[in-house]
């Protein structure tokens, strides 16, 4: 058992790697679809890994940074004619900055009353894109863009092979010196402040990095689905990314990846259930979690007993 699981810490990623890149080979045109939103997904997932998992700074607000993306990236390529490169770049970039703004709450927010900010956020942004007609067609949508790549597949092997990396450059910021700092900031921002770290630019950084992450997948959600529509990006999409999150391990990336992948393609699964598909999907998300749960605080109960008997 041990072996199983140094072999997965080791070469998790590169299995689940050559399990995507192998999946347009076995699966029908629909089914390939899911998967292909399941990795557009986890690309988001991974910048809440480092939000919440890492620094500890609770958001809803996720769908939102996901339609700022994909809608810079659609009025980029329609209104100024840029290529998908130069879209892809600047919807990333807009949604940073977007990301870096809303960080500035979080300065002197937390728990609660931060989650209720990106709530806000959330349906601000929504309501701006469902009125702003003239620029994002509010609720006829946005359509008629080029994807990132000329072919469905050549996107889909662009978001795996982009996914990876995304996943590589999250564990090394987990370990590096801002990532210690984030650990840091979670656990107590205080002693981390005394220990010399300097909170509000941790915050703002995280808060930067998730936003880069959530434009870029917005850019392949518009390049998959050639349709923006504001009703996408509401509060429950938010509450599904963060179920990932939870469901992956919280700072556990490649788990991450995999919850994201799950929790897409369970809901299709499901779908023969007709009527009972929501219910049958909330009781093993419920199952799962309490099981997480207990498994969880078994560890801790017994990692704490064990330091009570050394001292």
């Amino acid at each position: 058992m041990n072996n199983i699981k140094v072999f997965w810490n080791r070469y998790g990623l590169l299995v689940v790697a050559v399990l995507l890149l192998l999946t347009p080979q076995f699966t029908s045109q629909y089914e390939f679809y899911v998967v292909q939103r399941g990795v557009q997904n986890a690309m988001l997932v991974l910048g809440l890994v480092m939000l919440i998992g890492y620094t500890g700074l609770m958001t809803l607000g996720s769908a939102a940074l996901l339609a700022t993306g994909a809608y810079t990236y659609g009025i980029l390529m329609l209104r100024l004619g840029c290529s998908p490169l130069i879209g892809t770049i600047g919807a990333v970039l807009f949604t940073t900055v977007v990301g870096t703004l809303l960080g500035i709450p979080a300065f002197r927010l937390s728990g609660p009353f931060l989650v209720v900010t990106t709530v806000g956020f959330g349906e601000i942004v929504r309501i701006l894109i469902l009125n702003w007609e003239p620029l994002t067609r509010g609720p006829y949508g946005l359509s008629g863009f080029r994807p990132v790549m000329p072919t469905t597949r050549g996107v889909y092997y662009l978001m795996v092979v982009v996914l990876i990396l995304l996943a590589i450059v999250t564990e090394r910021i987990g370990r590096s010196r801002l990532g210690l700092a984030m650990k840091a900031v979670k656990e107590d921002e205080v002693a981390a402040e005394v220990m010399g770290v300097n909170v509000r630019r941790v915050k703002l950084v995280s808060n930067a990095l998730t936003a880069a992450l959530a434009g870029l997948s917005g850019v392949f959600l518009a390049s998959l689905t050639g349709y923006l529509n504001p009703d996408s990006f509401t509060s429950n999409e938010s509450t599904s990314y963060l179920l990932m999150v939870v469901m992956g391990g919280m700072s556990n990336v490649v788990g991450s990846i995999l919850s994201s992948l799950f929790l897409t393609v369970l809901p299709e699964v499901l779908r023969f259930l007709a009527e009972s598909r929501l219910l049958v999907y909330s009781l093993i998300l419920l199952v799962y979690l309490r099981l997480y749960h207990v498994r969880g605080g078994s560890k801790v109960r017994a990692k704490s007993a064990g330091s009570r008997g050394r001292s």
